[in-house]
C-alpha cells in the first residue's frame, strides 16, 4: 500500500471517530466531553502499540510482529518485512565474506592486509607459517616491527608513501625457518591498504642456483681437456714446435683428456635417460647377486694398484624388482667411490642382505670420512668435496646423482654416516614389494 493511500485512510478514520463523537456529544449534550475521551482513547491506543512496537523491537525471542488493526498494522508490516530484508542481506554478505575468507585461506601465498601506516588488519593462515605471525594476536600492530628486515622496510615504505607501487618482488630470510628464502610482493588493496603477499621460493632458487652451477660445471669440465687438446693441436701445426714434441706423450695426454670427455658426456646422458626413464620396474625381476659378483670382478681389477682389502658378503637368494642397468649403475658407483677415495690398504665392506624385511645394500669404509656439512650436497651435480683430489682420481662428481635418481626410480633413497678420520658408509634400503627371494646355493665371496 502506498504512503499517501495510508495517509488517507488513517485522516478519514480520524474524521469518521471525531464526527461520531460530536454527534454523540451533540445528542447528550456533552461535545466537549466526547471529544476529549475520543482523543484520550486515541492516545491510549497509540501509548499501547507504540509500547507492543518497541518490546517486539527489543525482544529477541518472537520473530514475528504482533497484531494490530488499521495504520498500525501496516506499520509492524512493514518493519517486518525490512527485518526479513536485512536478515536476508545479512546472509548473503555473510556468505560473501566467508567465501572471501575461504578463498583467501586456500590461496597459495600468505597473505596479509595492513594499513598504509603498516598497522595489521588481516592475514591468512599461510602468512602464520610463512612470516610467522599470530592471528588475531597482532592484529593492529606495525607489521615493519614484526618483519626487520633493512630490505622489506625499504620496500614497504616506498609503497605506502607512493601511488606509483614497485611491482618488483624482493627476497628475505623466512622468520621461521633461516634457511628458506621468502618471497615478498606489495600490492595496492582497498583505499589507504596493502596487500602483502609471500611464497616460500627456496627451492625454486636451489634449483636456479644448482642449473647455473651445473651449466658452469659442465663449461669447466669440458674447457679442461678442451684446452689440453687444442694446445697440442696447435703445437702440431707448427713445424719447428712439432719436432720437438715428444709424439707418444701427446698421443697419450690426448687420449686421456678424450677418455675423460666421454666418460663425462656419457655419465651426463645416463643421468638424463635415468631422469625421463618411465618403465615399469615390476616387469622384471634381477638377480642381484650375480649382479654384484660382476661388480666384485671389477673391483678387483680397479683395487689393482690401490691394496684394499674388500669383502664382499652376498646373500644368494635375494633378488629383486627393477632396471638392471640402472641398479648396476648404483652399485658400481658406490663401490668405485670407496675404492677411489680410501687411502690406500684400506678396508671396505660390502653387503646385500635381507633386513627387517627390507633389501639392504651397504658400502662401509675405514677411510679419511666426509665433514658433516657436505652430507647433505653430495647428490648434487658436479659438487666435490676436493675437487683436486677427485679429478686425481677420475671422479666426475656425477655418480651420487646417478644413485640419487636410480633410487628414486626404486622406491628408496641413499643415505650417508660418515665421521671425518674414522669413515663412511653409504647404504640405501629397497622396500618389501620390490623383493623376490629365490633359492639358490649358497655361497658366500669374501
Amino acid at each position: 500500500m502506498q504512503v499517501s493511500e495510508q495517509y488517507f485512510k488513517a485522516i478519514s478514520r480520524f474524521i469518521l471517530f471525531l464526527a461520531l463523537a460530536v454527534a454523540i456529544g451533540y445528542i447528550t449534550g456533552t461535545i466537549l466531553f466526547c471529544i476529549i475521551f475520543l482523543l484520550s482513547a486515541l492516545v491510549l491506543w497509540y501509548t499501547f502499540n507504540l509500547i507492543r512496537l518497541s518490546d517486539w523491537l527489543t525482544s529477541k525471542k518472537n520473530l514475528y510482529p504482533p497484531s494490530s488493526n488499521g495504520l498500525w498494522s501496516d506499520v509492524f508490516d512493514g518493519i517486518y518485512r525490512l527485518q526479513r530484508k536485512n536478515r536476508q542481506r545479512r546472509k548473503e554478505l555473510g556468505q560473501v565474506l566467508k567465501r572471501f575468507r575461504d578463498g583467501a585461506e586456500a590461496l597459495p601465498d600468505a597473505a596479509v592486509v595492513v594499513e598504509d601506516t603498516g598497522q595489521i588488519i588481516w592475514c591468512n593462515r599461510l602468512a602464520r607459517n610463512v612470516f610467522g605471525l599470530r592471528w588475531p594476536e597482532d592484529g593492529g600492530l606495525l607489521v615493519t616491527n614484526l618483519l626487520r628486515y633493512p630490505d622489506f622496510i625499504e620496500h614497504f615504505n616506498k609503497n605506502s608513501v607512493s601511488n606509483d607501487f614497485v611491482d618488483e618482488p624482493i627476497l628475505i630470510p623466512s622468520p621461521v625457518h633461516r634457511d628458506n628464502i621468502i618471497e615478498v610482493r606489495m600490492v595496492p588493496y582497498a583505499l589507504g591498504q596493502l596487500l602483502i603477499l609471500g611464497r616460500d621460493v627456496t627451492q625454486t632458487q636451489r634449483v636456479n642456483q644448482m642449473r647455473k652451477d651445473f651449466i658452469a660445471n659442465v663449461s669447466h669440465e669440458l674447457r679442461t681437456p678442451l684446452t689440453v687438446l687444442q694446445g697440442y693441436l696447435e703445437m702440431m701445426q707448427d713445424p719447428d714446435m712439432a719436432q720437438a714434441l715428444p709424439g707418444t706423450k701427446a698421443v697419450d695426454m690426448m687420449s686421456d683428456q678424450t677418455t675423460r670427455m666421454f666418460s663425462l658426456v656419457n655419465q651426463l646422458l645416463l643421468l638424463s635417460r635415468i631422469e625421463a626413464n618411465q618403465d615399469n620396474i615390476y616387469e622384471n625381476i634381477i638377480d642381484v647377486p650375480h649382479l654384484l659378483s660382476l661388480i666384485e670382478k671389477e673391483a678387483v681389477q680397479l683395487n689393482a694398484d690401490r691394496g684394499h682389502t674388500i669383502r664382499f658378503y652376498i646373500e644368494k637368494d635375494l633378488f629383486m624388482h627393477g632396471i638392471e642397468d640402472e641398479l648396476r649403475s648404483a652399485f658400481t658407483n658406490l663401490v668405485k667411490n670407496a675404492i677411489r677415495y680410501t687411502p690406500s690398504n684400506g678396508e671396505i665392506i660390502v653387503s646385500w642382505q635381507l633386513e627387517n624385511e627390507q633389501a639392504v645394500f651397504k658400502v662401509s669404509d675405514n677411510g679419511d670420512g666426509i665433514e658433516p656439512h657436505h652430507l647433505s650436497r653430495l647428490t648434487e651435480r658436479f659438487y666435490r668435496i676436493d675437487k683436486a683430489r677427485s679429478r686425481a682420481t677420475g671422479g666426475s662428481g656425477l655418480g651420487l646423482s646417478i644413485v640419487k635418481h636410480v633410487l628414486a626410480h626404486h622406491k628408496s633413497q641413499l643415505e650417508i654416516s660418515s665421521e671425518v678420520g674414522e669413515g663412511s658408509c653409504f647404504w640405501f634400503s629397497f622396500p618389501s614389494e620390490l623383493i623376490v627371494k629365490k633359492k639358490k646355493p649358497a655361497r658366500l665371496s669374501a
